[in-house]
């Protein structure tokens, strides 16, 4: 007698596969063919069996520390259901039962095999039923379903946030997190409900090796003679402000600078998810998300812990317009340290100013204008990234001038994108840079 419900079966006794579209069940013969069972139940009993087994964290368990050992765990439970189910597996069919099982088990269910897809920068999920990628910079593509229910969907996104030392939970509906995977750093960024109409999350992942300045030349994401300004900027003690949309480099570029730094040890990096890969030397104080009982600490409030330390410079990813108050201390206070800066916004100079203003005076609305005029001073540089088709670039390097008005600057363009080339715009900076004294062109 089959499992299934006889609307899901044919003349021939075998079940059908148009029950739901994008997850239609396979089957596999059980007791010499008497009856037919889905993998995806065979998988959820072999995994119920295992949990039954080291519920208790047995010996074997615990011994199990590395893939291998864990993979032969599975298996030995694999064996054991599907002996005792007389079922009949192609070899295909078992490889892919294995590694579905370890995945749910010990990774992240489907997600697995897209984090392994170096290719893949971006997921976005809505939902259980909604999933698209991003192959390198270009335009998100739809997949079909990867999970075969909500609870399933929500149970990686647990394991995710466990992982990145966060939580689930209705007091929290956003939570931007990081963790390692497979040597990638990912981002988890999670809204749940009231603030969405369901569970989604964004999650961004990147390559295994950190680029270097050299490669993001290859790359093209900047010219050399870009380059040598960047690396100049790094050494010298500006400050700087890299600015972009979401996912236009502007982490990428932070780590570049920051292994472009002299010492190291005398600089502190405030993260949001703690995603860049830091020279040693260098210290990380990264939001914590709270926990159970346990409180977490803000972005603001990490901004604090590290001026206490008294870097020389200070690394922040990224400043947002929406926390004004986070980065108050870096303005008021005389003995701020060196900061550079990533910020998500608009790279058009009018909108720029614009944002960069109104952060400033609601910093501190007592400040009035003297915030202001303190951002610009301590963040002179201005580096702008854009998406131009499905590439990431430097789109301008500018600098501001106070040649005008000792109060107002003037966002002074020194290198500028134009029919898709980054040329020389006739301004050099103001500022002292470590470069030839003619690699600024003549006006």
């Amino acid at each position: 007698m089959s499992d299934q419900p006889d609307q899901l079966a044919n003349e021939a006794g075998r079940p059908r596969r148009d029950a739901d579209t994008g997850r239609e069940p396979q089957f596999v013969a059980a007791q010499m063919g008497a009856r037919w069972i889905s993998l995806n139940a065979l998988a959820e009993r072999i995994e119920a069996a295992f949990i039954e087994e080291h519920a208790n964290e047995t010996a074997a368990l615990r011994e199990a520390d590395t893939r291998t050992k864990r993979l032969q765990l599975v298996i030995s439970t694999l064996d054991y259901v599907v002996a005792s189910e007389s079922v009949q597996l192609s070899a295909s069919e078992r490889a892919d039962l294995v590694s579905r099982v370890y995945s749910a088990l010990f990774g992240y269910g489907p997600l697995d095999a897209l984090f392994m897809d170096e290719r893949i920068t971006t997921l976005s999920l809505e939902g259980a039923d909604a999933v698209s990628v991003r192959y390198e910079h270009g335009q998100l593509q739809p997949l079909g379903p990867l999970f075969q229910t909500e609870e399933q969907f929500r149970r990686v996104l647990r394991r995710l946030l466990m992982d990145a030392n966060a939580e689930l939970r209705e007091d929290q509906p956003y939570i931007e997190a990081g963790l390692t995977i497979g040597e990638r750093p990912i981002c988890v960024n999670m809204i749940a409900p009231p603030v969405s109409f369901q569970l989604t999350a964004d999650i961004r992942m990147h390559p295994k090796k950190l680029p270097t300045l050299a490669d993001l030349v290859a790359q093209e994401f900047l010219t050399e003679t870009a380059a040598a300004v960047v690396q100049a900027l790094a050494q010298s003690a500006h400050g700087v402000i890299v600015v972009g949309e979401s996912e236009s480099g502007k982490t990428t570029l932070l780590n570049v600078v920051a292994h472009l730094l002299p010492a190291p040890e005398q600089v502190s990096a405030v993260e949001r998810a703690g995603e860049m890969r830091l020279p040693a030397g260098m210290s990380r104080l990264a939001v914590q998300w709270p926990q159970g009982t346990a409180p977490g600490i803000t972005f603001g409030e990490q901004i604090l812990s590290a001026i206490r330390l008294k870097p020389q410079t200070l690394l922040l990813d990224e400043v947002r317009t929406d926390e004004p108050e986070t980065i108050a201390p870096l303005l008021m206070q005389a003995d701020a340290p060196r900061q550079i800066w990533s910020f998500r916004g608009a790279i058009f100079a009018k909108r720029l100013q614009s944002s960069l203003g109104m952060l400033a005076r609601r910093a501190d609305p007592s400040g009035g204008e003297r915030l202001v005029k303190a951002l610009y001073e301590r963040l002179p540089f201005v580096l702008t990234l854009s998406r131009s088709g499905e590439r990431l670039r430097l789109s301008s390097i500018a600098e501001w001038q106070f040649k005008h008005s000792a109060d107002y600057p003037t966002y002074t363009l020194l290198m500028h994108t134009e029919d898709g080339q980054l040329r020389f715009t006739g301004e050099s900076p103001l500022r002292s840079l470590n470069l030839p004294s003619d690699f600024w062109p003549a006006p």
